[in-house]
């Protein structure tokens, strides 16, 4: 049911001071920061040490859940996330198991997520979520806590072989780079930029 406990969230009111800390202060590095509008708030995660992760999440709107939290308690935990492989068979384990859950959602598209309350888990909020960490960081930078989702993303290819021809679309000459079912169409015209870049990673 559980597979990994992805990040500890924690709810601050200045973001730049907080990322100051856990970054330039502790040696975290940046993953990812993206702001949720309609729950007003925003949530930065950084990666600290190689087991999992801190997430930031301050608010960018007065009536949000973070904003309400900073007000009741301050600045401190908010939460723990837990990944799990299947997130309706989770809620039905807990539920044969008499623990309550609350707050199911699929609404976002790669996440799928429920809740344990606090009273009910010794006073820490439980957040169980399905989904998978790499479509939740900027591309090119994979932490190592996160390293066995790439595995799993190429498993099953076997030893297909990497080909490379040329295709056309409706707009011009493209060059396909194509494994098994698997296919990037790039313009010939930005080859020239794609192997400076990749030069740049060796």
């Amino acid at each position: 049911m559980i597979r990994r406990i992805d990040h500890i969230a924690i709810a601050v009111r200045d973001l730049e001071k907080a990322k100051a800390f856990f970054i330039e202060g502790l040696g975290g590095r940046q993953l990812c920061s993206m702001s949720l509008e309609p729950q007003q708030f925003r949530w930065t995660s950084i990666e600290l040490g190689s087991s999992c992760l801190i997430e930031l999440i301050d608010p960018i709107g007065r009536e949000g859940f973070v904003s309400r939290f900073l007000d009741r308690r301050g600045e401190g935990p908010h939460h723990i996330t837990i990944q799990v492989d299947d997130i309706h068979e989770t809620v039905r384990t807990l539920a044969e198991r008499g623990i309550e859950t609350f707050g199911f959602s699929d609404d976002v598209p790669g996440w799928k997520e429920c809740f344990i309350h606090p009273k009910n888990a010794h006073g820490v909020l439980l957040q169980f979520a399905e989904f998978n960490p790499l479509d939740w960081i900027e591309q090119g930078y994979v932490p190592e806590c996160y390293r066995e989702f790439v595995g799993k993303e190429c498993s099953g290819q076997g030893e297909e072989p990497v080909t490379v021809c040329r295709a056309r679309d409706g707009e011009g000459d493209e060059i396909e780079i194509r494994r098994g079912t698997l296919a990037l169409r790039i313009p010939r015209s930005e080859i020239g930029a794609l192997v400076r870049a990749l030069e740049s990673l060796r």
